[in-house]
């Protein structure tokens, strides 16, 4: 198969009769952390973001999605069991991304565009210092779009990586300063950043050797039902 890196959306907010079959889909695993959640909300969103992952997986798989096994690598990052794709799921409540790639370990980031009541203690600690001069200098309007753009960068970075935040995310950096700004990336990744809708902002990466391979890439949006 040619190398590939597939960018999946979900609109989590559409209601569709399929959700229940997606969400009945769901391992026992799941299912008992989909309890310990406190909220109808929150339990909705990890619902069908987890429906929506296995219903995708079952695409590339060829195994219903109830039969589809899920593992944990050293790192804790999870894993398809007897399958080769490397695939992150990102959610929030109201929208999910899933990347899958058949060439290296990916990871993705999804953000809401929304303010963050006390970020400068966040940027200070896992923005390295070009991407805070970065931020020293945007206008207003610009803050919040560039401070998600750099954020989900990173994290998305993270997640390929199966780190998380143990990755001092101070350390590198995604951005170069200047006007404007140019993206950039760590020399073992490719890093894709996007529009995720109207008010979001999504962030892909896929760790390559050297960061050589680019394959190709396509984006998808999940209909419930229709895939």
């Amino acid at each position: 198969m040619s190398p590939f890196l597939h960018i999946w959306q979900a609109d989590l907010t559409v209601e569709n009769p399929d959700w229940a079959a997606a969400e009945a889909s769901l391992s026992a695993t799941e299912l008992a952390r989909l309890a310990r959640l406190r909220t109808p909300t929150l339990r909705q969103t990890y619902a069908r973001a987890h429906g929506f992952l296995r219903s995708i997986l079952s695409q590339y798989t060829g195994q219903p999605r109830a039969t589809i096994e899920l593992t944990a690598d050293d790192n804790g990052k999870p894993t398809i069991t007897g399958h080769h794709q490397s695939f992150n799921l990102s959610y929030r409540p109201g929208r999910a991304l899933l990347a899958l790639s058949n060439v290296g370990p990916v990871g993705a980031d999804l953000e809401p565009l929304v303010p963050l009541s006390n970020a400068a203690p966040l940027v200070a600690e896992l923005f390295s210092p070009d991407e805070q001069a970065a931020l020293r200098v945007a206008a207003p309007a610009d803050y919040w779009p560039l401070f998600y753009l750099i954020w989900t960068r990173k994290e998305a970075y993270a997640k390929a990586q199966g780190m998380g935040l143990t990755l001092p995310f101070g350390s590198f950096s995604v951005l170069v300063p200047g006007q404007p700004p140019r993206l950039t990336a760590p020399a073992d990744a490719n890093l894709l950043s996007f529009p995720a809708s109207t008010g979001w902002q999504g962030a892909v990466a896929i760790l390559t050797a050297g960061g050589a391979l680019s394959p190709h890439f396509q984006y998808f949006e999940y209909i419930p039902g229709a895939t």
